[in-house]
């Protein structure tokens, strides 16, 4: 497998992406959370049992557009404001780290996408947090990383001990069951190479040096016709083991 030279030290970006970051992944450059929202929509929403605690939330736009009728608790370490996106009258936003949140009431569905690169620093330490929010179901929207976007992953892992992509967690959710999911591909699509290298160091939460974007911006172009490439997602759900 060809490999990226790590030739400056990097720093992990897991406590410092900026909502700009998120904002401009997600509604500039990648089409995941239209595709998101569409597929709850359509074929998920009967899973998400009111209320509802979207953990990483972002600017809250999949719970807008999927959950806009429902109870939804929408957390995020980034302040968000109406000016950033519309809010549901029936939903919350609250600056929380996940871990400081203890909800006064039952949360009945816990909605994780694409946000657990962000929170899986400690296994034991997730899951006792989970267990003790007790949710009915949890929806975990993943990266499959069996392609492209695997073999990035790989590449990061394999040289840089401060990356920290979203990758699927062994024994994760504890005493829960997988019932259901839904495939789909997204596409990241970017002006440049230079762009779609800023966007995978965003992905892999590591800063890039000037020689590592240098050569990754090499490798991009080695392998892609264009700065673009498509990548496989799953939509999880997990219910509670019977007790």
């Amino acid at each position: 497998m060809t490999t990226i030279p790590i030739l400056t030290p990097l720093n992990s970006l897991k406590n410092t992406v900026s909502k700009r970051d998120v904002v401009n992944f997600k509604k500039k450059w990648c089409n995941e959370n239209e595709i998101i929202s569409k597929i709850i929509t359509d074929k998920l929403r009967k899973y998400f049992i009111s209320p509802v605690l979207d953990v990483g939330a972002g600017i809250g736009d999949i719970a807008y557009n999927a959950l806009y009728d429902m109870k939804v608790i929408c957390i995020d370490i980034n302040k968000v404001s109406l000016s950033d996106h519309a809010l549901s009258p029936k939903h919350k936003r609250l600056q929380k780290n996940f871990f400081d949140y203890a909800p006064a009431k039952k949360i009945n569905t816990l909605f994780i996408s694409h946000s657990l690169q962000f929170i899986d620093d400690d296994i034991v330490k997730l899951n006792l947090q989970i267990n003790k929010l007790n949710p009915q179901n949890i929806v975990l929207v993943l990266n499959k990383n069996d392609d492209f976007m695997g073999e990035l992953v790989n590449l990061f892992l394999q040289n840089h001990n401060d990356a920290n992509p979203e990758i699927k967690l062994a024994n994760f959710p504890n005493n829960y069951k997988l019932i259901d999911s839904v495939s789909f591909k997204a596409t990241l699509s970017c002006s440049s190479f230079e762009s779609l290298a800023k966007q995978i160091s965003y992905l892999m939460l590591t800063d890039l040096s000037e020689n590592t974007e240098k050569n990754l911006i090499r490798f991009l172009k080695k392998h892609l016709i264009k700065p673009e490439f498509i990548f496989n997602q799953v939509i999880e759900i997990h219910t509670q083991n019977e007790k």
